[in-house]
């Protein structure tokens, strides 16, 4: 089997950080993983410094912000020589963004999508956001917009401008779910796919008790119903991924990372894949396994 998977998500969701994380892990062979690299065709320089980045513990620049990157890496499963093409496009996550808020996107990702076997989709684990009521929205409000400033129905001698509604407003969820729905409908080709789900930064959820699956249920549970909704259009899985294992602005914690092989940072949890195995979602996306 020659499978060839492609990476979406929103700004920020963790995909670059995810790629620095994959580039160290195949490339440097500190540890066993399932996956190896074969061969990758992109910008080498580019790579290497991301991973570098990773490494030390430093920002990683977002894709908007470093230009041309588009990256293939070609790996093959070293126990059922499976092989796999993991395409990371050429697009910032605010590209998604203005599919979504626009209702265009390029050419060249439709063909993409409709090469590929499965998706890498990433969210990250940082909703605080994205779950608030809206007794909590109107409390952000400035006060002449506030509903309980606001004047009585009945009240014709006094107007208050409400800021116009935008797409930009639109919940991360929201916005999932949207990119998700496109790719069941024109111009794409419509077929059962596989997608692996990563949320990403899940050292921020992972003392919260729950399963990726839980956590998903109960922070977007738009996304989640969507999944138990159109079955037949997605074979899903969800997995907590922390490439870089601690949060950056924690300096004891970094401290003790690094004492640590780098690979041994990262951590991945969901469907009891190896613990520090990036390459568990591309292993199932590769397989024939549903």
């Amino acid at each position: 089997m020659n499978a060839n998977f492609v990476i979406m998500g929103l700004p920020a969701s963790g995909k670059t950080t995810f790629l620095a994380a994959l580039w160290h892990l195949v490339e440097s062979a500190e540890t066993d993983c399932r996956l190896v690299m074969d061969s990758y065709r992109g910008d080498f320089t580019y790579l290497n410094s991301i991973a570098d980045a990773w490494r030390n513990f430093q920002k990683i620049p977002r894709t908007s912000q470093t230009g041309d990157t588009e990256v293939t890496i070609y790996l093959h499963d070293r126990e059922t020589n499976a092989r796999g093409t993991a395409l990371f496009p050429d697009l910032a996550g605010e590209i998604f963004d203005l599919q979504v808020e626009e209702r265009r996107c390029r050419p060249e990702f439709i063909k993409q999508a409709d090469a590929e076997d499965g998706i890498l989709f990433f969210i990250n684990a940082n909703v605080k956001e994205d779950g608030l009521s809206i007794v909590d929205y109107n409390s952000r409000l400035p006060p002449e917009f506030r509903s309980s400033d606001l004047p009585e129905l009945g009240d014709v001698t006094t107007s208050v401008a409400m800021p116009e509604w935008e797409p930009k407003f639109l919940p991360a969820q929201v916005r999932i779910v949207q990119l998700l729905s496109d790719l069941i409908r024109a111009p794409f080709t419509y077929r059962s796919r596989k997608l692996a789900l990563l949320i990403s930064a899940w050292d921020l959820a992972r003392d919260q008790g729950h399963t990726p699956d839980q956590w998903l249920a109960l922070n977007m549970p738009l996304v989640h119903q969507f999944f138990r909704a159109n079955g037949k259009s997605f074979t899903s899985r969800v997995y907590g991924v922390s490439a870089q294992g601690i949060n950056l602005d924690d300096d004891a914690a970094v401290d003790v990372a690094a004492d640590m092989i780098p690979s041994r940072r990262i951590q991945i949890v969901g469907h009891d894949d190896g613990e520090h195995d990036l390459t568990a979602p591309l292993v199932w996306l590769m397989s024939a396994e549903e």
